[in-house]
């Protein structure tokens, strides 16, 4: 007995109406097409329907047929498909009877199944000529199957496999533009890729193998992206790249990179994006990113770096984003840092930071919107923040215990300021420590404040007054929900600061429902100590 389970989706102008009648069957109309979906259980299921109405296209077309299927032939008989989904079937082979006499397909999903090998030249001839994608992901390929006749084949997904050999790669004459085959057991790429290949391959994705060595790359010379994530490789050399001047994404991230060679990078202009995180890197050199003038995103996370020198990054006037965190960062250098007019994004988080150049980084990073501080050793906040949209001093170890006068100013921006103190247990305000000088600073934003719950307890009510001078509108979060009993959540103390939208959130009990009969006082002005000059 044949188990079958499927489900369409037929996209097709129609006059006869009597498949809307079928059992399983519905129509619908949107925007001017017609659209039919079935939920069958047979193969006579098919028929019945194609008996009801004829139907020439299909564009999305889900069949489920089990490890059984010797009487599945000619089943897309005269159809076009645009997208086929026979993946998750428990499908040990697929027959290419299944195929005889269809029309066109364009794009095949046969992942999650338990497929050992493919031969899909044995396809029908259709089949052949007008697939576009094929995906094969999580199967267990041994190697990559042979695509002759595949000349319109574009895609190909053989990730999550048991792949080893790229042999078929040296004959490929399928124009692909992206291969996937990430999740394999590839050690090595020293092939002679197909002409073919050279000429169409955009996009090649090798995560997560076993690949020590990147052979003959350079071949691939119209490579855009390259990943190569989770693999083996060691040390990086002159000839690494060499040959890939197209290349604008590459991803080196979690490899065992400890050498980089001076000019490994040169060949690469038009690099957009470069991730070497998590690596064993100790330092960056000027010379590594010399011939990188187009690089817009930089990750060096999770490294073993201990100094920086932002000179070093000087020749990358286009970088928007530069990632540092999870290293050994004892101390970082501006005193000769310049062209950092477009960085939007500094994460230094998780590193041995002790103290930074506040008004050095933010003279050199004057459009910076996002700064990533936090689980360092500081024990001082910055006095200015320029365009900064977003900061995160959370967690310094205990070593974060005051915020001066004056602090957090910022100019130029009349977006969100979102500012995290939480994890510093110690924190105290003095009396004026929002005070800005109201002509030197936007008095038209808004602001997140994230405290522990023990900060904000220790802050006077009239502190925070002050945040109503030069924001429309204050939220403060902490680590933890709070009960009635506790300073923050009084009703007088709540009321107080909502009449300077300033709200406390999602930690006190709700406001209206314990909050009767509460009147509103403000005795601040008469406390000369928290009065701003």
């Amino acid at each position: 007995m044949n188990s079958f389970v499927f489900f369409l989706f037929i996209f097709v102008h129609f006059e006869c109406k009597d498949i809307c009648m079928l059992r399983g069957c519905s129509c619908e109309n949107d925007s001017g097409y017609d659209y039919v979906t079935c939920f069958l259980d047979s193969i006579d299921d098919l028929n019945r329907v194609e008996a009801g109405q004829k139907v020439d296209f299909i564009d999305t077309f889900t069949l489920k047929l089990g490890t059984n299927v010797t009487r599945a032939e000619k089943i897309f008989s005269g159809l076009s498909i645009n997208i086929l989904f026979m993946d998750g079937s428990s499908l040990q082979s697929v027959s290419p009877r299944i195929f005889d006499s269809i029309h066109s397909i364009k794009n095949i999903y046969l992942s999650n199944n338990f497929l050992s090998a493919i031969d899909l030249n044995l396809f029908d001839n259709n089949f052949k000529y007008s697939i576009e994608s094929i995906v094969l992901k999580n199967n267990s390929l041994d190697k990559v199957p042979s695509l002759s006749g595949l000349n319109n084949l574009i895609y190909l997904d053989l990730g999550s496999n048991l792949i080893e050999d790229l042999s078929e790669m040296e004959a490929c004459q399928s124009p692909l533009d992206t291969i996937d085959l990430s999740n394999n057991s590839i050690a090595h790429l020293n092939y002679n890729f197909s002409p073919q290949l050279k000429a169409s391959l955009s996009n090649l994705v090798l995560n997560s193998n076993s690949i020590a060595e990147l052979g003959n790359l350079a071949s691939l010379g119209q490579l855009a992206s390259l990943q190569l994530s989770g693999n083996r490789l060691a040390a990086l050399t002159a000839f690494s790249f060499r040959g890939l001047s197209k290349l604008t994404q590459l991803d080196l991230s979690h490899n065992l990179i400890a050498t980089i060679s001076n000019d490994t990078f040169d060949s690469l202009a038009q690099l957009s994006m470069l991730d070497l995180s998590h690596n064993r890197i100790e330092l960056v050199h000027s010379v590594h990113l010399k011939k990188l003038p187009n690089l817009q995103k930089l990750f060096l996370q999770s490294n073993r770096i201990k100094h920086v020198d932002f000179s070093l990054f000087n020749g990358q006037s286009l970088l928007y984003v530069l990632d540092l965190s999870e290293n050994q960062i004892e101390n970082i250098d501006f005193s000769d840092a310049s062209n950092f007019d477009n960085l939007q994004l500094l994460r230094l988080s998780e590193n041995k930071l002790e103290a930074i150049d506040y008004a050095r980084l933010f003279g050199v990073m004057k459009n910076l919107k996002m700064l990533y501080l936090e689980s360092n050793y500081l024990n001082e906040v910055p006095k200015y923040l320029a365009s900064l949209i977003k900061l995160d001093l959370s967690n310094q170890h205990d070593r974060l215990t005051h915020v001066p006068d004056g602090a957090f100013a910022r100019y130029d921006t009349s977006v969100l300021l979102r500012i995290n103190l939480s994890k510093n247990y110690s924190l105290k305000f003095s009396n004026r420590s929002f005070c800005v000088n109201k002509k030197q600073t936007d008095s038209n934003f808004f602001m997140d404040l994230v405290l522990s719950s023990d900060s904000l307890a220790s802050i006077d009510k009239c502190v925070l007054k002050q945040l109503s001078i030069n924001h429309r509108r204050v939220r403060i979060f902490t680590e933890s929900v709070l009960d009635e009993n506790e300073s923050v959540c009084n009703c007088e103390y709540r009321l107080f600061l909502a009449h300077y939208s300033i709200l406390i959130k999602d930690i006190c009990p709700r406001f209206k429902t314990y909050c009767k009969n509460v009147k509103f006082k403000d005795d601040c002005d008469s406390r000369s100590e928290f009065v701003c000059l």
